[in-house]
């Protein structure tokens, strides 16, 4: 009878210790095979919550930049009151007038500007609804990519404006719901066609039914064609948005000049909370490598225990019968083999268990054992957020791939080798007289 068929005999004659043990050695061989894949799947995860954190830093810096170097010049608002009408109704009509080219030429001569862009903003009605109209220049594509604040910020359905648009419109999507117009729709205005190619999430501090076009579009529909109501001047750095300001008030007395520059503070503010973020999500990442693998460490001594101790149990249970096989003539590496592949046959078992069950609960598992990975981390059109999901923290998912599988077998069988080493050892040494007398 060769030592596997004697190996494989022994383990069917104790068949409930057998079973108990294999499955406290596949619970713990669960956590050999779970804990590498979720340790990764862990760091990845908080890995990119912190590259999405370092990009919305680096958004944040080239926004509030360019926003920090803006200003907006334009002539005092008027507001006409004219009689009331039949009914006895006075309707306010606010008008913004209007500048013509020779603005545009003076402030593009300061020194220290980089960019003078002309705006047109126009207040409307369609079917007695009010329309603030806004139009941007979109014949330069550098310029557009320059300043993304020159065009609509939270679209949330179809694309935003391009260079090159002609006959095409951004709405305000209370606007789109007011004439049930969506994407692709046409949109009326001043008696003209217009092709929605995007709609614009309302703003919490900007409540206007408003609607982009091209400043080329929007000066032939309101035949204002060579002239503007606003213009965004860029400076070239933030130190000297002070000094552009006052030369254009010394120029232009009655205009208003409002600088961004009231958004820096905010902005460092923003960054420093984006900053403790990033070193919290850093901490995570520490956290579930350094938990992992104490977890995976624990695991793998608690199955070379398990093995151990039942070996042992073993040895001292058959000495009379191993005295028995020295006395017919088993050698020690006899011995030694047959005890060993007892262990590693205990192990095997246990690892297609483990196996079994990590393909159905290596999740749960992982997000039981590991700590949470911190939460998701957003930055949109109107401003950044740290967001929780319903379970409160962003969960671990895990795979348990081909690779896992063959790895945690390996594990498996090497385990069960190294754990019935020294059981084995101890019985190939034995010498026949001492355990035939053994009670």
């Amino acid at each position: 009878m060769g030592i596997l068929t004697r190996a494989t005999k022994n383990l069917t004659r104790r068949k409930t210790r057998a079973l108990i043990v294999i499955i406290a050695l596949s619970l713990a061989l669960t956590l050999v095979i779970i804990l590498p894949p979720s340790i990764n799947a862990g760091k990845a995860t908080t890995q990119t919550i912190i590259n999405d954190l370092n990009n919305n830093a680096n958004f944040i810096k080239s926004t509030v930049s360019a926003a920090a170097t803006e200003i907006d010049c334009s002539l005092p608002t008027q507001f006409n009151l004219p009689p009331p009408n039949a009914t006895g109704t006075y309707h306010v009509t606010v008008v913004q007038p209007l500048m013509n080219e020779s603005y545009y030429s003076n402030l593009t001569s300061i020194p220290d500007v980089n960019n003078v862009v002309p705006i047109l903003n126009q207040d409307e009605y369609k079917d007695n609804y009010p329309v603030y109209l806004y139009g941007v220049p979109l014949d330069n594509a550098s310029l557009l990519s320059s300043y993304p604040s020159l065009l609509p910020a939270n679209i949330t359905e179809g694309r935003n404006l391009q260079a090159g648009d002609s006959d095409d419109i951004i709405l305000e999507e209370h606007l789109a719901q007011q004439f049930d117009v969506s994407v692709g729709g046409t949109f009326n205005i001043l008696g003209k066609n217009f092709t929605v190619v995007g709609i614009e999430g309302q703003e919490a501090l900007n409540a206007t039914a408003h609607a982009t076009m091209s400043l080329t579009d929007l000066q032939a529909l309101t035949n204002t064609a060579g002239q503007e109501t606003t213009f965004k001047i860029f400076v070239d750095n933030i130190d000297n948005v002070e000094t552009v300001s006052a030369r254009i008030s010394s120029i232009y007395p009655t205009m208003q000049v409002s600088a961004g520059l009231s958004q820096v503070n905010s902005a460092q503010e923003l960054q420093t909370s984006i900053d403790e973020q990033v070193q919290a999500a850093q901490n995570n990442l520490n956290q579930i490598q350094s938990s992992g693998l104490e977890e995976i460490s624990i695991a793998v001594v608690a199955d070379a225990a398990i093995i151990l101790f039942i070996m042992l149990y073993s040895v001292r249970e058959r000495t009379k019968e191993i005295g028995t096989l020295k006395a017919m003539g088993a050698s020690n590496l006899t011995i030694l083999g047959q005890l060993m592949l007892e262990g590693v046959l205990l192990s095997i078992i246990a690892a297609i268990v483990a196996i079994a069950i990590s393909v159905f609960v290596a999740p749960t598992i992982a997000n039981l054992l590991l700590p949470h990975s911190i939460e998701s981390a957003t930055f949109g059109s109107t401003g950044f957020s740290i967001g929780r999901n319903p379970g409160g923290y962003t969960p671990i998912s895990v795979t348990i791939t081909p690779e896992t599988m063959l790895l945690g077998l390996g594990t498996a069988v090497l385990l069960g080798a190294l754990g019935s080493l020294y059981p084995a050892l101890k019985a190939a040494r034995t010498r026949p007289a001492e355990a035939m007398r053994y009670e």
